[in-house]
């Protein structure tokens, strides 16, 4: 837990912590194996305000954005369910996207289900060939009358299979010439839509999937921000992620170095419990210290944002640390539990494989050590020219 939280902010710990602890832990592992997404849990969460934390003033309890709560509440939900506290993160982005660029239409349309926890509005901008290098997109949005022409494919959409719509980032043409990238809300109903999953070792409640369009039309209403500056006005603020993921994986990891240190204060070998023999505590010691380490990281990235100071640096950082510590936390966890730890009976396999996807997401190690020392020491330090 930070340290220094406000009273309003440890009650709204407290309360997340308890719903985590009475409806999400028991049922985690058998979850985690299926690719049904627990709807009604879902809207359990959805009922304690969190959905509608960064979705403006008109559906946010607290009346004004606080990233450090947001973060609190996703590493609570973590410690019980991994997987149910990252699909409240995509909705985080979603809902506060919209409610700060979206036409009222769109608006009405959408966040009140969105922060409810009826619906599911997924996000692409990940493509076969373009990754974390995001200005090569491919997908185009042709203007045509009364609103846009998409073609193009979108992969690695996280909740694809369970979502109404996506908000995606396309190659904007205009007469001929291309005037940019823009963000479309785009119905998955939508004549000239197909999807398909992807099989993932982990992740598997959230389902990933890839987006085929082709000549898909929406109206000019569902463009969400100006035409043709997606990266400078829409998708430029979302540096809060990267901590929330990591916090994902740092609560997931703590519970599992909490769990063992209770199995081995109990579990005994040669007259002795484990507890008592430094190659079980030291290790279990150093976790302890990277995760707070890493989580401090993740929450003055959040502070930063809360008070508007730049922040890209420690949210970049906090991505890479947090992730790596946590996967590594969980490790060594499983292994401190014998053969029990690799059975599938316990959760220690099935939280590595969960956790390790937010090594992945939202940019890897690379490419977050790249922003770090571009943020830090300037564009000498990338490796690219643009």
């Amino acid at each position: 837990m930070p340290p220094l939280l406000t009273p309003e902010q440890d009650n709204i710990r407290k309360a997340v912590h308890d719903f985590a602890d009475r409806r999400l832990a028991d049922g985690y592992l058998a979850r985690a194996k299926s690719s049904d997404f627990p709807w009604e849990l879902h809207r359990g969460i959805a009922e304690l305000g969190a959905l509608g934390l960064l979705a403006g003033e008109k559906y946010n309890a607290l009346g004004t954005e606080d990233y450090v709560t947001v973060g609190l509440v996703i590493e609570e939900l973590a410690a019980a369910d991994f997987n149910m506290a990252n699909a409240v993160i995509p909705v985080m982005l979603m809902s506060s996207l919209l409610a700060a660029h979206a036409e009222p239409e769109v608006q009405d349309t959408w966040l009140p289900r969105l922060v409810a926890g009826e619906t599911y509005v997924a996000f692409g901008l990940t493509e076969p060939e373009v990754g974390s290098d995001a200005a090569r997109i491919r997908t185009t949005a042709t203007r045509v009358d009364g609103g846009y022409r998409i073609t193009g494919e979108k992969t690695s959409v996280t909740m694809l299979p369970n979502s109404e719509a996506i908000l995606l980032a396309a190659r904007t043409l205009r007469d001929g010439s291309d005037v940019g990238v823009s963000t479309f809300l785009v119905p998955l109903d939508a004549a000239g839509i197909a999807t398909s999953e992807v099989a993932d070792t982990g992740w598997r409640p959230l389902s990933r999937g890839v987006l085929h369009l082709e000549d898909v039309v929406v109206p000019d209403v569902n463009r969400v921000g100006p035409e043709g500056r997606a990266f400078s006005k829409v998708l430029n603020g979302f540096d809060f992620t990267r901590p929330l993921l990591a916090l994902a994986g740092i609560g997931t990891a703590q519970r599992s170095v909490d769990e063992t240190a209770e199995y081995v204060r109990h579990r005994e070998a040669f007259g002795a419990p484990l507890a008592t023999c430094e190659g079980v505590s030291f290790p279990l010691a150093e976790h302890l210290t990277k995760l707070e380490a890493a989580r401090l990281i993740c929450y003055s990235a959040l502070e930063k944002r809360n008070r508007g100071l730049p922040h890209t640096a420690e949210a970049a950082m906090a991505k890479w640390f947090g992730p790596v510590t946590a996967s590594a936390a969980i490790k060594d966890c499983l292994l401190l539990h014998g053969n029990y730890g690799y059975s599938s009976e316990l959760p220690f396999e099935q939280r590595l494989r969960d956790a390790m996807s937010v090594e992945i997401a939202d940019g890897t190690a690379q490419i977050q050590k790249i922003i770090i020392m571009r943020e830090t020491y300037g564009k000498d330090f990338i490796p690219y020219s643009r």
